[in-house]
């Protein structure tokens, strides 16, 4: 690898790190490319060589967080055989992914929709995350194990948005950890079975 490319990587490595650490702390909003920059000790023009824009970097980070969550889920997924084991390990994932990278997985999950206005032609994490409940499902309605008629793709989103906002209020609450899981797994349970 010649210098200029490790220097290149380099470059987009410290920027991640700034986008990542300013989208928690800050928000996408009051995020500036400038302050991207500035926070991984680069110059602005650098910014640009790796993104077109905001977006485009926020979008990174986003894809950036999916894939480090993926990884926990199929490793709890691995031991997992029924629909309630399925549902337990993927939350303890969940919860794990959330202790170790505080504050990510809520910047990650930040409506599209309301920063751009044209299609980016990128999925976003709600998206990846509520494909990966459908796929399980629609397993578990083939087991048996989840009802028949249930509609597996609006039943990914609303775990994933319940995951997200129940998670928000047992972290504002101080909720055991424990019983938050055990609760949000029979209650998930009691809605998917037939």
């Amino acid at each position: 690898m010649s210098g200029a490319t490790k220097r290149k990587r380099e470059s987009r490595r410290k920027l991640m790190a700034a986008a990542r650490k300013l989208f928690v702390e800050r928000g996408y909003h009051e995020t500036r490319p400038q302050d991207i920059s500035k926070e991984a000790g680069v110059g602005h023009g650098t910014f640009y060589l790796h993104f077109e824009d905001k977006l485009d970097c926020f979008l990174a980070f986003t894809e950036e967080a999916a894939d480090e969550l993926h990884v926990f889920v199929e490793t709890h997924h691995a031991v997992a055989g029924s629909l309630e084991e399925g549902i337990h390990e993927l939350l303890i994932a969940v919860f794990e992914y959330s202790d170790q990278n505080p504050g990510v997985l809520a910047a990650a999950l930040t409506d599209i929709s309301v920063l751009s206005t044209g299609d980016t032609g990128r999925r976003m994490p709600v998206d990846r995350w509520a494909q990966v409940w459908t796929e399980l499902l629609e397993k578990w309605k083939e087991a048996g194990e989840a009802a028949a008629d249930l509609d597996a793709r609006m039943a990914g989103y609303l775990i994933v948005g319940a995951i997200k906002q129940g998670g928000a209020y047992g972290h504002r609450r101080k909720l055991d950890r424990t019983k938050m899981i055990d609760g949000m797994t029979q209650l998930f349970v009691r809605a998917l079975k037939k």
